[in-house]
């Protein structure tokens, strides 16, 4: 599966904006990919394993429900990483 980063995250994984897992779930792809970039997993996950509020994670361009992480994917599914905006 491909993952794609975006944005101010693209610095935890030297600026790669494509990256490719042999991944069965979203979060198994996540994991694989932080385990290659470490100063990513804080950034991306909450101290008990779930996705940090400030992003957004997308398969094949649909938003992913927090529970759904573990959801089995397709080998082609593309899971993008998207930090949410703020403001007021």
């Amino acid at each position: 599966m491909q993952i794609r980063v975006s944005g101010v995250l693209r610095k935890y994984v030297d600026y790669h904006r494509h990256l490719t897992y042999d991944a069965p779930t979203a979060r198994s792809a996540l994991e694989q990919l932080c385990a290659d970039h470490p100063p990513l997993t804080t950034v991306l996950f909450e101290s008990g394993g779930g996705i940090s509020a400030l992003h957004r994670i997308f398969v094949d361009g649909d938003q992913l429900a927090p529970d759904a992480l573990d959801d089995p994917l397709t080998p082609d599914a593309t899971v993008e990483i998207v930090t949410a905006i703020a403001g007021g």
